[in-house]
């Protein structure tokens, strides 16, 4: 992987924002390996959301991930947990993963966006009947009934981990689009250090095609290039490339996921 200073700067900005939020829920734990990479538990039932993330290749060290692969099932409570680094991994690090039952290996393009006048995106034309809006902490089980709705996942995963006294905290923030009132998409904002970091931007079904979830992802980008951020960035499906991309996101690089 050819090395990117815009890239690992986010990279490690993410890493940190993980973190962060690992010490701000309610069952979350962290500890740094000797090289620096993170273990982190947010006591979530996704396996993202939990274990080990690597974004400085020296950090990578199969010595490292074989410390931290056993610390995780040491502390992760049986909890679903990943392997996350930049690029590709060396083969004795696909090993360690096996080893310890993570055999399914994606890959994440990880997306960049400038946050400057010239490169925000235009507001999306929706109909006026679309609003969206900041959630408040006492608004945490709408959050999690339109996520779980667009992703197919029960709510009580997602309120599990945005609790009000998470989406309180002012490094984060959830959105809600509405549609005559009625929610129809969300998405979640992680703003530290000049960047923002853009989580789970989903739709409900019966709204999609819309541009509501693209309404969204613009509301995100310009409040938070309003409260400072310089950059945005953010892990995209495949299928979803595109749709970034028609925002004004660029895949800098690849990354690597093990999951059971």
């Amino acid at each position: 992987m050819t090395e990117k200073p815009i890239a690992l700067r986010a990279a490690e900005v993410f890493q940190a924002a993980v973190e962060t939020l690992a010490g701000v829920v309610p069952d979350g734990f962290h500890e740094r390996g000797p090289g620096g990479s993170l273990l982190a538990f947010t006591g979530s039932r996704i396996a993202a959301l939990n274990g080990i993330l690597s974004v400085d290749p020296a950090s990578a060290a199969p010595a490292e991930i074989e410390l931290l692969s056993t610390r995780a099932e040491q502390r992760g409570a049986g909890l679903p947990w990943s392997i996350r680094l930049r690029g590709e991994p060396e083969e004795k690090i696909v090993r360690i993963a096996a080893d310890h039952g993570l055999t399914t290996i994606t890959r994440q393009p990880f997306m960049l966006l400038p946050l400057t006048d010239g490169s925000l995106p235009v507001p999306e034309t929706v109909p006026d009947s679309v609003r969206v809006r900041p959630l408040g902490g006492d608004e945490h089980e709408t959050f999690a009934t339109v996520l779980g709705g667009a992703f197919g996942a029960p709510p009580a995963i997602i309120s599990g981990l945005y609790t009000p006294a998470v989406l309180d905290q002012p490094f984060l923030t959830a959105y809600v689009a509405e549609v005559e009132g009625v929610p129809a998409a969300a998405g979640l904002s992680i703003v530290t250090d000049q960047h923002v970091g853009l989580v789970n931007i989903g739709t409900l079904p019966a709204y999609r095609r819309r541009g509501i979830g693209r309404a969204v992802t613009g509301t995100i980008l310009r409040e938070a290039s309003a409260a400072g951020a310089h950059t945005a960035y953010l892990h995209s499906t495949d299928e979803a490339v595109p749709l970034f991309a028609h925002l004004g996101f660029r895949t800098e690089e690849s990354w690597t996921a093990f999951t059971a």
